[in-house]
């Protein structure tokens, strides 16, 4: 998003040039250069960051009920050369704080089913849920422990899917397991379809500061505005009442 932001921008500044506007074409180039420098030196992911996430920076007491599912929203694959498909690179994460609360939910005698969400968004041919459901099984979690969700495209998806296997599985608590950027939008669209989530966060992303513009802060002020845009998309399909999942928002997830 970030790149398409400075695409936008110097291309505004040639056409302003090619028209002889002299000064629109300045101040094309001047935004372009200070959107580089404020992602990439690390002011404006910082900003973005810190009250987005700041209310999942915590995990929450582990209390746990007598029957819980814990949701794992997953966050792509990647298929190496010659191995089946894999989680992908920002996942892992995810995958280890589920595994820890599946492992306390146990040790305190408790109900614990895991909720694997996720379906083909990439089109690789296998779902995303039963991609992480082998990673989780390497990792100790048992096969009869799991429910798969494999129709999901998105985060909506993920929420609008999830309600009819929650009921199935009759939870008096559910988990919602993502990392600390994504779960304010994890969490409104759960809401959304009725589902009280208690949220869990995985990982927790932070600009940092660097002299130069670095590819990290990049990375992560497109993440965070990933999830701003994101989040006006979805109170858009709350206002709208939508309860599927619009053919122009499919082929994202987590």
């Amino acid at each position: 998003m970030v790149l398409y932001l400075l695409i936008v921008l110097f291309g505004f500044a040639w056409l302003a040039g090619r028209q002889g506007w002299r000064r629109l074409r300045l101040a094309g180039i001047a935004l372009a250069l200070a959107l580089l420098v404020a992602a990439g030196c690390g002011a404006l992911p910082k900003l973005l960051l810190r009250v987005w996430q700041s209310p999942y920076a915590q995990r929450p007491a582990l209390d746990w009920a007598p029957s819980n599912a814990i949701v794992l929203l997953t966050a792509g694959s990647t298929y190496p050369p010659g191995g089946p498909l894999e989680p992908g690179y920002s996942a892992y994460s995810r995958i280890a704080e589920t595994v820890v609360l599946y492992r306390d939910c146990r040790a305190s005698g408790a109900r614990c089913t895991v909720l694997v969400t996720g379906g083909d968004a990439e089109h690789t041919g296998e779902p995303l849920a039963r991609t992480y459901k082998r990673t989780l099984m390497q990792l100790g979690v048992p096969r009869q422990a799991m429910v798969l969700e494999k129709h999901s495209l998105n985060t909506w998806g993920n929420a609008m899917y999830a309600r009819g296997l929650l009921e199935q599985i009759g939870a008096d608590r559910v988990w919602l397991v993502t990392s600390a950027h994504h779960l304010r939008r994890a969490v409104f669209s759960f809401e959304h379809f009725g589902i009280k989530v208690t949220p869990v966060r995985a990982d927790y992303l932070r600009g940092v500061w660097t002299p130069l513009p670095s590819v990290y802060n990049l990375y992560v002020t497109n993440a965070a505005l990933h999830e701003y845009v994101g989040m006006v998309l979805y109170h858009w399909y709350a206002w709208r009442g939508r309860t599927q999942v619009p053919p122009e928002d499919e082929g994202t997830t987590g």
